[in-house]
């Protein structure tokens, strides 16, 4: 009789329980779980904070050029502007046609070929930039239908009007940002090096080498990186990287460091489309002269020494033989 009542006691607990934990589900109703509603996240920080630097101006942009491929001239394209000094700047941004000077900095010319300024476009055109902060500018680009093969080109110039202070003497800062744009077709990347030149001779050291680069073909040629110009011969180093822009001629300057002595032919060798190859080479001498003189007025000294110390030897065997001589005349008598 006892274990009945145990059992119907855990019978009726069972059930309690399973009321409570189910509630009406137990009788065959559902009623769905609640699903926790998810917090949203912070939308990513689109500030950047940077190191300022101890001067009043301080001004960089971010990438230095841009290069639009066929490809790539429907998509925006953002130009980084950071201000490192310590004062907020006033930047405008303007558009300038231009061609490439020998130095490589652009020369702008308003009748310059080739030109992309109406083919741009970027927001924001002015705008104020504090210390430490950026700000970034939305480069878009638009071909016209019947634009030319080839490369065109326009420069961003950044600019940081003078100020209002009551000085003479104002004077605006900028930075430009060559746009190469390429529209489809068939492209010509030829370039030619010419006017390679070296010294004939040298005493040692590093040499200086330059060099033309003229670009007769219908696009910009880039020399960066693991295309940069090497010089082929003993010793070999590579010039700095640097781009040729359309239509125009690019002086470049390598530091070679040769071998100390050789008779050195220094070559640079320009592969274009198809395989055909445009090079230059100059001869170089290089004797070190000042290591040669110090190493011979070294032997010089050497020899000079052991002569003087020949010199005293016989010297002093000349002197004790007749101090012998005179003590044996002495005896004699």
């Amino acid at each position: 009789m006892r274990g009945a009542v145990l059992a119907a006691y855990t019978l009726v607990a069972s059930v309690f329980l399973i009321l409570c934990v189910g509630g009406s589900s137990a009788f065959g109703a559902s009623t769905p779980t609640p699903t926790p509603t998810p917090i949203p996240s912070p939308a990513p920080s689109q500030s950047t904070t940077y190191d300022t630097l101890p001067t009043q101006f301080s001004l960089t942009i971010s990438p230095t050029r841009l290069a639009i491929g066929p490809s790539d001239a429907g998509a925006d394209h953002a130009v980084t502007v950071v201000n490192r000094g310590q004062s907020v700047l006033h930047v405008d941004v303007e558009k300038q046609s231009f061609v490439g000077a020998l130095d490589g900095s652009l020369s702008f010319q308003a009748d310059a070929p080739y030109s992309a300024t109406d083919w741009v476009g970027v927001s924001p055109t002015s705008f104020d930039v504090q210390p430490g902060a950026s700000q970034n500018v939305s480069v878009t680009v638009s071909v016209p239908a019947n634009a030319d093969l080839g490369d065109h080109q326009v420069a961003l110039v950044f600019l940081v009007p003078a100020g209002t202070d009551g000085s003479n003497i104002k004077i605006n800062r900028g930075i430009a940002t060559p746009v190469y744009i390429t529209v489809p077709g068939a492209i010509d990347d030829t370039v030619q090096v010419s006017n390679l030149a070296a010294p004939a001779f040298s005493g040692g050291g590093a040499i200086t080498v330059t060099a033309d680069v003229q670009n007769s073909g219908t696009v910009h040629r880039d020399f960066r990186g693991d295309t940069a110009l090497p010089i082929i011969g003993a010793g070999s180093t590579t010039f700095a990287d640097f781009t040729v822009a359309r239509d125009s001629t690019r002086a470049i300057t390598a530091t070679w460091n040769p071998p100390l002595m050789c008779i050195c032919n220094v070559n640079v060798v320009i592969t274009n489309a198809g395989g055909v190859s445009t090079s230059q080479t100059v001869q170089v001498v290089v004797f070190p002269v000042v290591p040669a003189a110090v190493l011979v007025g070294g032997i010089l000294l050497v020899i000079a020494l052991l002569v003087f110390a020949r010199h005293q030897y016989r010297k002093g065997v000349r002197l004790a033989a007749a101090e012998l001589n005179a003590s044996g005349s002495s005896g004699d008598v």
